[in-house]
Order: structure tokens, then sequence, then C-alpha cells
């Protein structure tokens, strides 16, 4: 196989996150290098819509059984375009990828994104995972569930850290605290990712109501529908802590951004309160901007911080109030951190570095 690789990623998810924002990040890297990038993804969607935007070429699918209903018709676009590796991003899209498969004979690789729940080693799922090339662990963390749940030689499972565009940090036009009328003193703690189950932010509402330091506002950012990747019940219990506890002053619900990069760069301190995150794209992302980040001791996040940021347990929300209380109190340490975490960020979570390693295991798995 040359370096000119043909990909296809399928991914059929009508939500929007880190995952599914995964094929279109690293396709705009490999498309300069000469690959040809092409997406199958779930019509009337944000993956889809952005698949479209981006790749060469994107097969639209009402559903996965319109997948199964026009397998072959599948498999000949697929042999058409000569793709040498399918992508998978969902376990759910496993099974329509390895029929596939067995008509076209590419290179089947699936990136765990949300971190295994279970064991899949009975029939059904021995079988789907036998015909994977290469399974791709986020964490370390990850791939020590993977490890235990996957059917599959150690060799078969490996780690890849996401990545995230490293840029020059600069000043940038947006200011928050004019938009939002705050006063310039103010110290912004934000929390930028998807808002729902699992994700800590009733946890840090609750320890943003217990802070010393008054002149502090936190920021949520993250869509607050379904359409745009949040859970509607999720955010009405969380709008409803604030108004039964008086913190409308407080805090902010901003909403969807497709540039979450240009909003860290505008907070002081990045809190990521996620129960058991399987990797932590705004950690990463945060680190990239040059941020005093506090993290959950849960999960991936530890691994990706190390002695660059804050760490505390998800659920001690006395600790996470006494952090963001340090950390608003001291421009030494949050500079002290912040310079830390940019280094290991250009250190190990390039995203140039991620898809050159990406490619490079398309070719050897």
């Amino acid at each position: 196989m040359s370096n000119k690789i043909n990909v296809l990623h399928i991914c059929l998810s009508a939500g929007f996150g880190g995952l599914e924002m995964y094929p279109m990040r690293v396709g705009v890297v490999m498309m300069p290098l000469g690959c040809k990038v092409y997406g199958i993804g779930q019509t009337d969607t944000p993956t889809n819509t952005r698949m479209v935007e981006t790749f060469d070429g994107v097969l639209s699918l009402a559903s996965r059984g319109e997948g199964y209903q026009k397998l072959l018709r599948l498999a000949q676009w697929i042999k058409q375009r000569d793709i040498d590796v399918v992508h998978c991003h969902k376990s759910s899209d496993l099974t329509l990828a390895v029929l596939l498969k067995k008509l076209c004979h590419f290179k089947l690789i699936y990136t765990d994104h949300m971190g295994v729940k279970r064991p899949k080693k009975d029939f059904y799922h021995r079988f789907i995972y036998r015909n994977l090339d290469l399974v791709l662990s986020i964490s370390k963390f990850a791939r020590e569930q993977n490890l235990k749940a996957f059917p599959m030689p150690e060799s078969k499972i490996q780690l890849l850290w996401n990545g995230t565009e490293i840029v020059e940090v600069e000043d940038i036009e947006l200011d928050l605290k004019t938009e939002l009328s705050l006063p310039s003193g103010t110290i912004l703690v934000g929390s930028v990712g998807r808002l729902s189950n699992g994700k800590g932010h009733l946890e840090l509402l609750k320890a943003f109501n217990q802070l010393v330091r008054s002149q502090v506002h936190l920021i949520i950012v993250g869509g607050l529908t379904a359409e745009t990747g949040g859970s509607t019940e999720y955010v009405q219990m969380l709008q409803s802590y604030v108004a039964e506890n008086d913190l409308q002053n407080k805090v902010t619900f901003y909403g969807f951004t497709d540039k979450p990069d240009t909003l860290l760069k505008t907070i002081d301190v990045v809190v990521i309160p996620s129960h058991n995150e399987a990797f932590g794209l705004t950690v990463i992302e945060a680190m990239a901007a040059r941020k005093a980040i506090i993290g959950s001791s849960r999960g991936a996040i530890p691994e990706l911080l190390e002695d660059t940021g804050v760490i505390v347990d998800p659920f001690d929300t006395q600790a996470f109030a006494d952090a963001i209380d340090n950390l608003s109190s001291s421009v030494e340490e949050r500079n002290r951190l912040s310079n830390l975490a940019r280094k290991r960020a250009c250190e190990l979570f390039d995203q140039k570095k991620h898809v050159y390693t990406l490619l490079d295991m398309y070719k050897t798995c």
C-alpha cells in the first residue's frame, strides 16, 4: 500500500460530539497528504452534513437498515473508489462494515471512542471482532478495558491517543466578559463538551454553590438540545438546579459552538468533571490553548494531564470548590500550569503527529 491511501469513514450517528467530529478532524489532515477520504453517514444528521462539506465523496443512508438492504450497491460504491481502509467509529456500525469487508476485502479498523461497558466474547461478537484488522484504544485506561472485553489478540488492540490542532495562541476578538456583561476582573471558569449523564455538570454546579471567592463566573459550553448533541432531560435538570439555588447571575449556559478552541482561549480556568471519561478531547484542547485545568480523577483524564493540571475526585464537590477558589485566586499558579499543559500538548497530542501515526497503522496492520 502506498502513502496515498483511500480511506472510508463509517459513522451512522445522529449525535454530534467528539466521536462524530473525529473523521473530519483526521480527514482534513489526510487529504493534503494525497489520501482520498470518503464517508458513509446518516441522512439529515450533523455528521453527514460535515462529511459532505469535507470529504471527497459521501454515501448518505436514511438508516443503518438501508445499508443492509443495499449491501451490494454499497459494495459496488466502495469497489469503484478502490477503498483500502474502512475506519469505523461506532460499535453498532461494525456488523455492516464486516459484511462489506466480506464483499470488498479492505482493511477494517475500529476506534473505541466511548469505552467498552461489558464483555463482548459471545459467538456474535467473536465473529465481528475476528474480522477486524485493528482496534484503536484512545487511552491507556480504555485499552485496559478493551483487552478484557474484546475477543482479540493483544497485538491487535493498540493505543493511539487522540490529537488536536496545535496553533500559536494569539489574541482573539471574542471577549466573553463583555458579551456576558461581566466585570473585567471576573475569573471565567469554563466547562466545554457534551451535556449528558456522566459528564459531571451537576457536581460542578454544586461545587460552584460552595465557592468562597465571589467574582467567579461559570460558563457551560455544549449543545442544549438533542440536535446539537445534548440530553434535553439532563439540561433541564441542570437549569432547574441553577434556578433553585439562585445561581442565574453566576452561571451561563452558552449552548453549542463549532469553534470550542476559540471559546477556550477566553476562559481562565477549564474544568473537566467527567465521571468516567475514556479520553477527554476537551482536556487536550485546553492544554493546547495554554489553559489552567482542573480535571476529574476518574477515567483517562489523569493520564492525559499528569502533573500539568489539578486532579480532583469529581464527586467531592468541596474539593472541586477549593480547587476553583485556589486557581481563581492565583494568576501565578494558573500561568505555571498553563505553560506546562501547552508543552505537554505540543509533545504528545499534536494532530498532525496523530494522523501520521494513524496512517502508519493503516499500512502495517
